[in-house]
């Protein structure tokens, strides 16, 4: 009974039955081959038989097709094109007579002759979209093939409902050819521009999405494959060139060098090599964001050195003069730290809390980091987990959470990345719940409860929505344009976002007023060359480089400490105390021992400037070096007594 391709046959009391499949194999051909695929058959079919009928075209006592607005000869046109659609579907021939006789029982046409074809300004197939977003509600749009119009205006809240969606369609010119949408980070279902934009790279990369080019010979042609990744290659330099080409420098005379440096002038210019020593002008706009961070359109925002990334060894670039390094360190988490102190406060010691526990005694290595526990519990990559965790620290939400797992991972069904994304709010933020005081008044419209992370965000959201909001250690003041009585209610993941990244600007103000003062105190040699965020380096001598890798971490000791003692807590546990690790190098690179081997730099820093790596000392190993106490640094030499290295 039936299609056996289509339906399963039974026999049930003698008589034959039939059972849809809920699925069969179907084999797609294209440039680069067979692939078999796996066709969802009983979706398929009960949307063509309800959906078509019922929500496309409103089929009932009067159908929405009969009360359209100002009927076109191009509706007909339209219907005819759903019916071919039909045609080249894989689905029982019943069922397509079935779908096809409900069309025609919607137009009225009870002939087998079709719609006579006429000339419109566009493929009428391109409505097929906007036909099966909307429904009934198309044939009751007397514009509805008119998408281009502009001589109506549309609010710009409802451009985006009425925007077409790319669907499943088939090609008129060649009906058995079936075209599927590329995912669209924006959301599912919205049309792609391009796909050779920024957001397809990655699968570029991965090799997803690649060309099917053939050479002569008929064999497989790489070229087009290669041509992408150079693009993608390329697109750093493409992006940072200009930026680069607009810095400005000064070079310094020779008289004004230390006697170190000027030696080695005199040796290269014995050679025959003319050497220039100076030093880039910073075009940094200090406090140029609402959170106070600083703005600068190059060294603060440029990527590491990655071997896929023409021109990314760009910070590598800038050296020390002989006889001097680059001292300087990373702040381990610091955000994520300082959130989990804020959440402690309210317990009133650090780890109290399960956030505060994980950031302190997480191990990546055992699987009990925040960010190894967050991929566990919802299946994806650690890194990936990364980007949720601060993404949920700055204030997203659940759509963004969404939005992101969609982006993660390309063939997650909306349904599943909704359930991924409720999973994880309800670990890590809890649940919504009100909160009354004694007196029977709501203290808060609401707070969160049940999760790991519920007091952090119970305590950021008491900051930022106090009447004054302002950081919990220095003091620091939001702008007055986005206090609670400016805004009420409104902006407020954008002011939790402040008082974590303002916060994270206080610790970088304390550690450079130390430093500072250290510094001072004991002469050294040594001064601020540049702060990336989180990030410090400074440019000093190389004979006191270990006094200044001490005074950093004492610089970190003494900013922890002033951070707990301002919350209330008067201990500090010894995993943050210090950095894991203070960078003694020659040039300006993130990891000391990374020789930077980039397309534009293929043998390496080492081999192709000389620069030699780096090194990385513990706490452990800078005890070791200076006996764990500071000294005055004598920096009187021949010919350099009258020599300060702010000359620079």
């Amino acid at each position: 009974v039936g299609d056996p391709h289509y339906y399963i046959q039974k026999v049930v009391d003698d008589f034959p039955k039939r059972q849809i499949r809920p699925s069969f194999v179907v084999t797609k051909t294209a440039a680069a081959g067979s692939e078999e695929l796996i066709f969802p058959f009983k979706e398929y079919l009960q949307y063509w038989e309800k959906v078509i009928e019922k929500r496309l075209c409103g089929l009932g006592p009067k159908s929405a097709f009969e009360s359209r607005v100002e009927p076109d000869p191009r509706d007909g046109l339209l219907l005819d094109e759903l019916r071919r659609s039909v045609e080249v579907m894989p689905l029982d021939l019943d069922v397509v007579k079935r779908i096809i006789g409900s069309i025609k029982e919607i137009t009225g046409d009870h002939s087998n002759n079709q719609v006579k074809i006429m000339k419109t300004s566009r493929p009428i197939y391109e409505n097929l979209g906007e036909l099966q977003v909307m429904g009934g509600l198309f044939w009751q749009n007397k514009d509805r093939y008119e998408s281009g119009n502009k001589s109506k205006w549309v609010p710009p809240g409802q451009r985006k409902k009425l925007r077409r969606t790319s669907t499943d369609t088939v090609n008129p010119e060649i009906p058995t050819c079936w075209f599927c949408p590329l995912p669209n980070e924006a959301g599912t279902g919205m049309p792609v521009g391009s796909p050779l934009s920024k957001p397809f790279q990655v699968h570029i990369t991965a090799g997803r999405l690649h060309s099917a080019s053939s050479d002569a010979e008929g064999g497989l042609d790489n070229t087009a494959d290669q041509i992408l990744r150079d693009r993608i290659r390329a697109s750093f330099w493409q992006s940072y060139s200009k930026r680069v080409m607009t810095q400005m420098y000064v070079f310094m005379e020779k008289d004004m060098l230390p006697s170190s440096v000027q030696a080695t002038l005199e040796e290269a210019l014995s050679n025959g090599n003319i050497k220039r020593y100076g030093a880039i002008i910073p075009q940094v706009i200090a406090a140029g964001t609402i959170s106070r961070r600083a703005v600068e359109p190059l060294w603060l925002t440029a990527s590491n050195a990655e071997a896929e990334r023409l021109g990314s060894e760009i910070k590598a670039m800038v050296q020390a003069p002989p006889g001097f390094c680059l001292v300087g360190a990373d702040v381990d988490s610091q955000e994520m730290w300082i959130a989990s102190l804020i959440g402690d406060s309210v317990v009133g010691f650090q780890g109290g809390t399960p956030y505060g526990w994980m950031t302190l005694e997480g191990s990546k290595a055992k699987g009990t980091d925040l960010h190894t526990k967050t991929a566990n519990l919802i299946g994806i990559k650690r890194s990936e987990a990364k980007v949720l965790n601060y993404a949920r620290l700055y204030g997203s939400g659940l759509e963004f959470t969404k939005h992101l797992l969609s982006k993660f991972q390309s063939n997650l069904r909306p349904e599943e990345a909704s359930m991924k994304a409720e999973t994880l709010m309800r670990a890590t933020k809890g649940q919504r719940v009100p909160v009354q005081t004694s007196k029977g008044k709501l203290d808060m419209k609401y707070m969160w409860k049940g999760g790991t992370e519920s007091y952090v965000f119970n305590a950021l959201e008491a900051i930022a929505r106090s009447p004054e909001p302002r950081t919990p250690v220095l003091g620091a003041q939001i702008t007055r344009a986005l206090t609670p009585q400016a805004v009420k209610d409104d902006f407020l993941p954008s002011r939790i976002n402040w008082v974590v990244q303002s916060s994270a600007v206080d610790y970088l103000h304390c550690i450079l007023v130390i430093m500072a003062w250290l510094i001072q105190k004991y002469n050294l040699r040594a001064r601020l060359c540049i702060s990336i965020h989180d990030e410090v380096r400074y440019l000093c001598d190389q004979r006191c480089a270990d006094q200044v890798a001490l005074a950093l971490q004492i610089s970190n000791l003494l900013t922890r400490g002033l951070f707990a003692f301002q919350l209330g807590m008067h201990d500090l546990p010894e995993s943050v105390a210090y950095f894991s690790s203070v960078e003694i190098d020659t040039c300006l690179r993130k990891d000391p021992l990374n020789d930077c081997k980039t397309p534009s730099n293929p043998e390496g820093l080492e081999t192709t400037y000389g620069i030699k790596k780096g090194e990385s000392l513990t706490v452990s190993e800078i005890i070791e070096r200076t006996g764990g106490s500071m000294k005055p640094f004598d920096d009187k030499e021949e010919g350099e007594s009258n020599f300060k290295l702010n000359t620079f």
